[in-house]
């Protein structure tokens, strides 16, 4: 939390400067540098939120696995999966290597980092289309998926 606080405040010093200067050039280049300023606000702000600031919370509740995006208070479910409709969950270090090229309809993306160990792959199919979700499970819970996937195809 304190780092997004220092960048809430390194966002604010920047923009305040950038303002500054704008009211410093003639009229035209003012507004044009505002408007840009606008634009860069609401860029950086979206990446604060989305990035810095939402976290992302796995469960399973009666063989389906669901993802909520929680920034603050609020919880917002992004994705309901039923358990016997996921096909793989791999390492995304691994998926890169082995699939690369292989299209996909959409790939969920429910992970504040892009890099790392500790991000997972999941593989589902609804009708005739393949989908794919990112996410970054702890040890148990990836534990606890596997043994709920293997039980759900062993029925």
């Amino acid at each position: 939390m304190k780092t997004a606080a220092l960048y809430v405040a390194v966002i604010i010093l920047g923009i305040n400067g950038l303002i500054m200067i704008s009211n410093m050039l003639p009229p035209l280049w003012g507004g044009i540098l505002s408007i840009g300023i606008i634009i860069l606000t609401v860029l950086l702000t979206s990446y604060l939120i989305n990035r810095k600031l939402a976290e992302y919370i796995y469960s399973i509740i009666d063989n389906d696995l669901l993802v909520f995006k929680k920034i603050g208070s609020r919880e917002k479910m992004m994705l309901k999966v039923k358990l016997g409709d996921i096909t793989e969950i791999i390492p995304l270090k691994e998926e890169r290597e082995k699939y690369q090229g292989k299209k996909v309809k959409r790939t969920y993306m429910f992970s504040c980092r892009l890099k790392g160990d500790s991000l997972y792959v999941g593989k589902f199919q609804e009708g005739k289309h393949k989908y794919r979700f990112i996410f970054e499970p702890n040890a148990g819970f990836l534990k606890a998926l596997h043994r709920e996937i293997n039980g759900m195809k062993e029925k």
